[in-house]
């Protein structure tokens, strides 16, 4: 939101962090590059009629400042934006954490039109960063109307799809377990596993928006909490604690979901004689109990998810309670992507990496090992994220491209690259990392990439305020 400061208005700071400019020609060909970039947009938007001037005052320091215009018919190759009244104030020494406020001289103080980027840490001072942090971005004054229509389009489009596939997998699960568990087969464990590894990639789509009824109802802690604890569940099966869908509403969600159900159907290590020693445990009077168990696991899944989808239904409700909190519910939605992308760079890829080469990791460290589907939820969490950006008739993108069409185009890359690397891996992360480590480390390179590109284009083009409420799904 833009705040009135004397004639000018506060629309934007950039830090300027990490490496800083030692050399004010290098000072000025940044500035200039920026410069010609707001150029650009400001003919752009006389062009379509908005008229106007546009006014830039650079604070480069408490005691060097120096101001800026552009009008209609002032642009030339050599002078945009009044540059030569810019570039005398870098000739001095380097100045610390440049910001920039712009207005738009219209006259009407609601009508704040640029700026510039969103407390930005910059670790290099690259032309590429400044430009494309720098996308001018009008949320603030421009209909809400676009907006709402897309937080309303993913809703309907995309969340209640996803939902009803929670659910439909999910009571796919429940059968199959219940098969299982009566007859203990190889055919029927080989059925029940692939059913866990759909209901799992199902639940882990639905899981990249955490908002509205599947969080209200408490139905993603439940049916996906990890990790749990394997020797409680190992205690349960082996002891005389009553074994039924009510008691397994009871539990602590450490010894329930999908990851409890993981560890009875897989078993952890070598895959020679797996299947065999799986089988194994479901035998005998012990084993009636496993499999009991697993079949109370999976059918208190569904429970669950069909409780988020009653509770969504057609969606059309809270697609109009999602969209009419406007920026509100922008800010969360781009602070979920951002820290779905976040915890897939930091707290899987980069640090199954980190782990291994210390030599300290462990199966058990790793989400879905057992199930051996640690890069599907990798990948399962990226192309989620794309699908929200993206939507179906309208996604995050269609913001973004209506304001800046180079960051739109830059972000669809960064996706594709971060999915085509994680999905070249074609293999568990932990078993990735043992084969061909530098691979698992470009992944986690195309992925952080892609971060950063959130973190900064996506927020500053959107007009988009992170905090942690946003970032955790809260």
């Amino acid at each position: 939101m833009a705040t009135r400061s004397g004639r000018f208005y506060h629309v934007g700071r950039w830090v300027s962090g990490g490496n800083r400019t030692d050399s004010a020609t290098e000072s000025a060909a940044l500035v200039r590059d920026f410069t010609h970039f707001l150029a650009d947009f400001a003919s752009r938007r006389v062009s379509q009629g908005s008229g106007g001037c546009l006014r830039v005052l650079l604070l480069l320091g408490p005691d060097t400042r120096c101001q800026a215009s552009w009008c209609p018919g002032d642009r030339s190759a050599s002078t945009p934006w009044g540059l030569a009244h810019v570039l005398p104030a870098l000739r001095g020494p380097r100045t610390p954490e440049p910001r920039f406020w712009a207005t738009r001289a219209t006259g009407e103080t609601r009508r704040a039109s640029a700026i510039l980027v969103n407390s930005m840490q910059r670790r290099t001072l690259s032309r590429r960063s400044l430009l494309a942090s720098s996308v001018c971005a009008l949320v603030s004054c421009r209909s809400g109307g676009a907006r709402e229509q897309v937080l309303r389009a993913l809703v309907e489009q995309v969340v209640v799809p996803n939902t009803a596939a929670v659910a439909e997998s999910s009571r796919r699960l429940a059968t199959e377990a219940g098969r299982f568990a009566a007859e203990p087969t190889v055919s029927a464990l080989h059925a029940v596993r692939q059913q866990w590894r759909n209901a799992l990639s199902s639940w882990k789509r639905a899981d990249a928006f955490r908002n509205g009824p599947i969080m209200d109802t408490n139905s993603l802690l439940r049916a996906m909490f990890w990790p749990v604890r394997t020797g409680a569940l190992e205690a349960l099966v082996q002891g005389s604690e009553a074994i039924d869908e009510p008691s397994v509403e009871l539990m602590g969600v450490d010894r329930r979901g999908l990851f409890a159900l993981e560890y009875l159907l897989f078993s952890e290590g070598e895959l020679e004689r797996a299947d065999e020693r799986i089988l194994t445990g479901f035998v005998g009077p012990m084993g009636e109990r496993r499999g009991r168990l697993a079949r109370c696991l999976a059918v208190n899944v569904s429970l669950h998810a069909d409780r988020a989808a009653r509770s969504l239904g057609d969606g059309k409700r809270y697609a109009d309670q999602f969209a009419d909190r406007g920026q509100d519910s922008l800010n969360h939605l781009v602070g979920q992507l951002v820290s779905t992308v976040e915890n897939g760079s930091e707290n899987r890829l980069a640090r199954i990496s980190s782990l291994a080469k210390s030599g300290r990791l462990k199966a058990a460290d790793v989400e879905g090992s057992r199930g051996r589907m640690s890069q599907q939820i990798a990948l399962t969490y990226l192309r989620a994220t794309e699908q929200l950006y993206l939507g179906v008739d309208r996604g995050l993108g269609q913001l973004v491209k209506d304001l800046s069409p180079t960051v739109d185009g830059g972000i669809r890359s960064d996706f594709a690259r971060a999915i085509a690397a994680v999905s070249n891996l074609a293999m568990p992360l932990e078993e990735a990392v043992k084969r061909d480590a530098s691979a698992l480390d470009d992944a986690a390179v195309a992925v952080k990439k892609l971060e950063r590109a959130l973190k900064t284009e996506l927020v500053s083009t959107l007009g988009v305020t992170l905090t942690f409420s946003s970032a955790d799904g809260d």
